[in-house]
């Protein structure tokens, strides 16, 4: 009877710990593929002008790969189109690292930097565009599925 519940747990180690030593599981990628709907904040912070524009998303996901299809904000963003592409999440659903990118505009240049992640059913980006010759740029992305 011993030598039968021995077999029995190294058929099933990987799925239940055996005897005495039982070993926390391991955390998931969670799933976050699906549509996305909500609101992005613009402010411009020199002029203390807020906006708040319905924003879409959608994601696609391959283990802890995500693809964030291109965030598209209407409304008085005039249908702005937000670029983002593949991404690494975490087991707790945070973008790996931050993001920083250089972007040249009509009246300069750009240093945007962006964090976020997927929270429960949301995915929040946070981005905020310096410049010295444009004006800066706070825009706070809360879409859900």
């Amino acid at each position: 009877m011993r030598h039968l519940r021995l077999a029995v747990c190294f058929l099933i180690v990987p799925l239940v710990p055996c005897g005495g030593n039982s070993a926390a599981p391991s955390p998931q990628i969670p799933n976050v593929v699906g549509n996305y709907s909500g609101n992005t904040t613009v402010v411009l912070p020199e002029t203390a002008q807020q906006i708040v524009c319905p924003t879409t998303t959608s994601v696609t996901q391959s283990g802890s790969t995500v693809n964030i299809a291109p965030i598209v904000l209407s409304g008085d963003c005039g249908g702005l189109s937000i670029p983002v592409g593949q991404q690494t999440i975490d087991n707790t659903g945070n973008i790996q690292g931050a993001t920083t990118e250089t972007v040249t505009d009509d009246c300069g240049v750009y240093n945007i930097t962006g964090s976020g992640g997927f929270f429960g059913r949301e995915l929040r980006i946070s981005m905020i565009a310096t410049s010295t010759t444009c004006p800066n740029i706070n825009m706070t992305i809360n879409v859900s599925r």
